[in-house]
């Protein structure tokens, strides 16, 4: 199993997530907010891409375990 795809992608979002937690809560001008916002959210989707990615080869190979 290759788990430091899903481990990346788990750290990806964990990240993402922090930092959207961050921008959200501090008050600043509209168009930062917006700026950081964006890349928060990038984060996320690429953490969801790696975790997806490393469950579909792990499919694909057959060495798929469920946790």
């Amino acid at each position: 199993m290759r788990t430091w795809l899903f481990w990346a992608g788990v750290s990806f979002i964990i990240g993402g997530a922090i930092s959207l937690a961050l921008n959200l809560s501090v008050q600043s001008s509209l168009s930062m907010l917006e700026d950081l916002t964006g890349y928060s959210i990038g984060w996320i989707v690429v953490g969801i891409a790696l975790i997806l990615f490393s469950k579909l080869r792990d499919k694909k190979e057959g060495t798929f375990e469920k946790t």
